[in-house]
């Protein structure tokens, strides 16, 4: 690996309207070197070097050179070949989702970065949105048992972006990425059914998962509804967490005490509600500061390659499901 400096040295391969993001975010931190960008439209590399006071290079081997680090946003197709091509040259990669467009592909990436001990993340945003880890946080402080857990991902349907990935692909992984952090469980038992609404894949998903330790999941996913919503319902015993991850803010309904009536009827009772606001941090910037700092520290990010891999194999389950219904 390239050590020329003590910063780590970054790049980003694909300036689409990801790209360009991860591009604004690296221009704005200092603990890093932003080398420069890559994409096959020239005109548009320069108009995001314009923007962002960078360096753009003619070819991703020419980025690889320069590098210790690459920022993957290309279209899904290309994850699997421009994954393997900088693990095998020695380049740390942090992948938007999803990691690759076949299981065969992220299972080569995760054992290339393994057997080269190199950092492999995927983009998993919402897993850094502010609202999302502390929801996690205070579940796991509480420590009582997840009764169930319900994610509704609703977008406007876009036919500018992500069109070679199915609703389950560019929304979905995000929510099964967050249930299988909270119920650190196998699952069961998987129902799902969908409709190809305004494309030739599937827009619009209704998933239901069954865990191991009795966790129910469900998820509405669609790419055909006016409003954008991103919500995210978790319940225990005694609490109700709502995590917006729009507004970002997280709402905790907690059930003080709950009474046994002479029927054997459960009454709860002193029903308080927190919410917490003001959580602005942005994601991109977290998730970018995580893969430079396990980088540095040679330690796993939050989204590491192997559980971007986990939530591959659940999704081509749900995809199966589809796919027989």
């Amino acid at each position: 690996m390239k050590t020329k400096s003590r910063m780590i040295r970054i790049g980003v391969a694909g300036v689409g309207s990801m790209g360009r993001n991860h591009a604004r975010v690296l221009s704005q931190i200092s603990v890093c070197d932003f080398a420069g960008i890559y994409d096959v439209d020239e005109s548009r590399s320069q108009e995001i070097c314009k923007s962002y006071n960078c360096r753009g290079f003619k070819g991703l081997d020419e980025l690889i050179d320069e590098v210790d680090a690459v920022i993957v946003a290309a279209p899904t197709h290309l994850h699997g070949s421009l994954g393997e091509k900088l693990l095998r040259r020695g380049i740390h990669v942090l992948m938007e989702k999803p990691l690759a467009a076949s299981l065969l592909e992220a299972e080569r990436l995760v054992r290339l970065s393994e057997e080269n001990h190199l950092i492999l993340m995927a983009g998993h945003i919402e897993r850094y949105n502010p609202a999302v880890s502390l929801m996690i946080d205070k579940i796991k402080e509480n420590q009582e048992p997840v009764v169930s857990f319900e994610a509704r991902r609703l977008n406007p349907f876009d036919g500018t972006r992500c069109m070679d990935a199915d609703v389950l692909y560019d929304l979905l992984i995000h929510d099964i990425d967050i249930a299988l952090e909270i119920a650190s469980s196998d699952i069961s038992r998987i129902c799902a059914v969908g409709e190809k609404v305004y494309s030739n894949l599937v827009d619009d998903a209704h998933t239901l998962l069954r865990f191991l330790n009795g966790i129910v999941a469900t998820f509405w996913t669609s790419k055909c509804s006016p409003r954008k919503v991103r919500e995210i319902n978790v319940t225990t015993r005694t609490r109700f967490y709502n995590a917006d991850t729009l507004k970002r803010t997280l709402t905790i309904h907690s059930a003080g005490d709950i009474n046994i009536d002479k029927d054997g009827i459960c009454l709860m009772e002193d029903i308080a509600v927190e919410e917490i606001r003001e959580l602005h941090r942005e994601p991109l910037r977290s998730e970018i500061e995580d893969f430079l700092r396990s980088i540095e520290n040679n330690s796993s990010p939050i989204t590491n390659g192997r559980r971007a891999l986990d939530s591959l194999i659940v999704l081509d389950q749900i995809a199966k499901k589809l796919n027989r219904n």
